[in-house]
């Protein structure tokens, strides 16, 4: 079907930036990966047809052939892999929990050293629901709120009645909203940082001619620089 239509169809979730985010003027979804993938897509002589589709649904829209790949900041974990297949990584990250420096003040937190610390200090933590981060806190027993999007727990945690005082993210996407919030004079700081996972594009397990050609095009640009460059 690509190769008759040359279109590949990508679904992502628009609410992580730098890696995906939309853009209010133009409607459009940009962002480094959206720039990779266009890059890939174009040393195969091919374009994309960008869906907006929640985090949750991605997958299961790849498995039943809705989407041809997922690209929304995916990481590379041992459960995915038995869905789906994964490209080359891009990049790697780190998971990280953020906090407003005003209620690290008054808790009189500096850093964590894992996140069971975080229900031993009663700390409600935001999270994007689907993400590995929510089950990881599910895991240590942290409470936690979620939602679909990973905006929606920056703005709990920064609005004036949150109901959450901690977010758990990965980096750049953490990176961003600091430096976003930071401009707004509203400082923000890291209380818990440690080795993540790898981050790749996906594809159905039977998308074996796809992913060679993702692999390949990401292969070319990685040598290339144009990666360190986006």
């Amino acid at each position: 079907n690509i190769q008759k239509t040359g279109v590949i169809r990508v679904g992502t979730d628009p609410t992580w930036p730098p890696y995906e985010q939309l853009n209010n003027v133009t409607g459009n979804i940009e962002g480094f990966e959206v720039d990779l993938a266009n890059a890939c897509a174009a040393k195969l002589g091919l374009t994309i047809d960008w869906q907006s589709v929640g985090f949750d649904n991605i997958i299961l829209s790849v498995q039943n052939g809705q989407l041809d790949m997922g690209v929304s900041g995916f990481s590379i974990t041992a459960d995915r892999i038995e869905q789906v297949s994964f490209t080359i990584p891009h990049s790697t990250t780190q998971g990280q929990v953020v906090m407003l420096q005003s209620i690290m003040t008054a808790k009189g937190i500096t850093t964590v050293n894992s996140l069971a610390d975080l229900k031993n200090l009663g700390i409600t933590v935001g999270v994007q629901s689907g993400n590995v981060e929510q089950q990881e806190l599910q895991d240590a027993g942290v409470p936690i709120r979620s939602w679909s999007d990973s905006a929606s727990p920056f703005q709990d945690m920064v609005s004036a009645n949150p109901s959450v005082q901690a977010v758990y993210a990965e980096t750049p996407i953490t990176s961003s909203w600091i430096a976003q919030y930071q401009a707004q004079g509203i400082p923000i700081g890291v209380i818990y940082s440690h080795p993540y996972y790898p981050v790749a594009f996906l594809t159905s397990r039977s998308a074996h001619t796809l992913l060679g050609k993702m692999d390949g095009a990401l292969t070319q640009l990685i040598y290339d620089g144009t990666v360190d460059q986006l």
